[in-house]
């Protein structure tokens, strides 16, 4: 990683906020990106099927960090976008970075603005309410009107993270969750079913839906559902070529 420059290292919150290209590496790029790919994709689903084409669809990404999924989730047609985030560094670096007309951006706790908040066609969170004292009452309280879409860490155990505040959260977790489907991505971004779930589990993926709308395994998703690739000069970007000579040294003095 590089050197980060001070507003970079308010918002990197000691590893706990991704800003892409910037801080972490590849791989949970990979991650949250797919994250973001499966919401998106399930939207676009639903919105295939609505009657009433000109209707503008309002989502919120809770806890939306310096913005990148709502610029993901920007390419549905017809969304309008409500970013939240308690960081005001991390909503400026947005702002800056990843900005589009149909995007709002907004400072908010979410222990406050979720008891208040207006009611959403689709609620969106990535990696978020593990941080929150009681996060997942707050998200079973958000108002939506078609679908909730979160995940966070599945069976993490206490202490393995300091800044997050639940733990063992696993498929028992959900079950006052109403119209709950489960899914599981890996360490690699793929994203499983509840019938293919994988051995060792990274996160648990929450769907939450309207009764009169498809369950998603009924949606033309395939599972499991690949994860996002990078294009091969972001891959080259990445790489560690300090590590890449070292190795070539060493394979050359042998």
């Amino acid at each position: 990683m590089k050197k980060l420059t001070p507003i970079e290292e308010v918002i990197f919150n000691d590893g706990e906020r991704l800003i892409p290209g910037v801080t972490h590496d590849l791989a949970e790029v990979i991650r949250h990106r797919s994250s973001y790919l499966f919401f998106r994709k399930v939207i676009e689903n639903d919105l295939a099927n609505r009657r009433r084409e000109s209707e503008s669809i309002q989502i919120v990404d809770l806890g939306c960090g310096v913005g990148y999924g709502c610029c993901i989730l920007s390419n549905i047609a017809g969304v309008k976008i409500l970013g939240v985030d308690h960081s005001p560094e991390s909503l400026e670096y947005a702002r800056r970075h990843y900005s589009r007309a149909n995007i709002t951006y907004e400072v908010g706790d979410l222990i406050e603005f979720i008891p208040t908040m207006s009611e959403f066609d689709y609620v969106i969170s990535r990696g978020v309410f593990e941080h929150v004292p009681g996060g997942l009452r707050l998200a079973l309280s958000t108002k939506w009107r078609n679908r909730l879409l979160f995940d966070v860490p599945y069976d993490e155990s206490e202490g393995k993270n300091p800044y997050h505040m639940l733990h063992k959260i696993c498929e028992e977790t959900f079950s006052g969750f109403p119209g709950v489907q489960l899914f599981f991505q890996d360490l690699n971004g793929v994203i499983y079913d509840s019938q293919r779930k994988p051995a060792n589990p990274n996160m648990i993926m929450c769907v939450c839906s309207h009764p009169e709308l498809l369950r998603v395994v009924s949606q033309p998703i395939t599972f499991p559902f690949p994860a996002w690739q990078p294009k091969q000069s972001l891959i080259l970007k990445n790489l560690n070529w300090s590590k890449i000579i070292q190795k070539v040294r060493e394979v050359l003095l042998r």
